[in-house]
């Protein structure tokens, strides 16, 4: 005797969430992408990841990809899964990665930081009193070490003290720098429809003012009596 399968309505639901969007070459195209951005940012701080992301952005093969009429779907489905993925972190990786916990060191660089806080007080003091020079450059200083002091300090309770730690610490920065990855591919792919749907609008604000929804001062005439009006008056001038 055939055996008969009847899924349940649980069983069904899971089904239908689970399947896929769209096909699965731009499924391949996208994590393809997204595991070579992943690669490239393992062990960098955020800083640094935006602007390696950026620049493998700008130099990778992904016209293939952009050119897949499935390409946001595809995108957007992805983007879902990690803002989930994100949201199930723990408190102390999401902290370990906002203070680059375990991959900067916590003395980075304080002389350039100084510099760029001093510069931007120094500007207009210069021109005016250079004595006010040596008191500047002390307050910049003390700017530049609180805030580096907090983030040393946030970073100090935030860094993986166990494996299990480090793992999650590093499970939520790839999460994170596929999410910067995504974004720059996302707005790539967005950008020629909504130029789109821009110039759709442009045309029919056009054609409202050429059936005559227009008002002399400019704009649209909101309510059609009123454009009816406004067209009486026109026609007997």
């Amino acid at each position: 005797m055939e055996k008969i399968h009847i899924k349940r309505k649980g069983q069904r639901k899971a089904a239908e969430r689970e399947a896929p969007v769209g096909s699965a070459a731009t499924r391949k195209l996208l994590r393809a992408y997204l595991e070579e951005a992943i690669v490239l940012t393992k062990g960098k701080s955020k800083s640094e990841a935006k602007h390696l992301l950026k620049d493998y952005f700008d130099k990778a093969d992904k016209k293939a990809l952009l050119d897949s009429p499935d390409a946001l779907a595809v995108v957007e489905a992805k983007e879902k899964k990690l803002e989930e993925k994100a949201k199930g972190a723990s408190l102390k990786a999401k902290a370990n990665y906002a203070s680059d916990a375990d991959v900067a060191g916590l003395s980075d660089t304080i002389a350039f930081g100084v510099a760029g806080v001093a510069t931007s007080m120094l500007a207009p003091i210069v021109a005016t009193d250079v004595n006010l020079l040596s008191g500047t450059m002390l307050a910049a200083t003390a700017a530049y070490t609180a805030v580096k002091g907090g983030k040393a300090l946030v970073a100090e309770m935030s860094v993986s003290k166990t494996p299990q730690q480090a793992k999650d610490a590093r499970d939520y920065a790839r999460v994170k720098h596929a999410q910067l990855a995504l974004k720059l591919l996302k707005k790539e792919i967005e950008a020629p429809i909504k130029a789109a749907e821009k110039a759709k609008r442009k045309e029919e604000i056009a054609q409202l003012f050429a059936v005559g929804y227009g008002q002399p001062s400019g704009g649209l005439i909101q309510k059609p009596v009123q454009a009816a009006m406004l067209k009486k008056q026109k026609s007997e001038r």
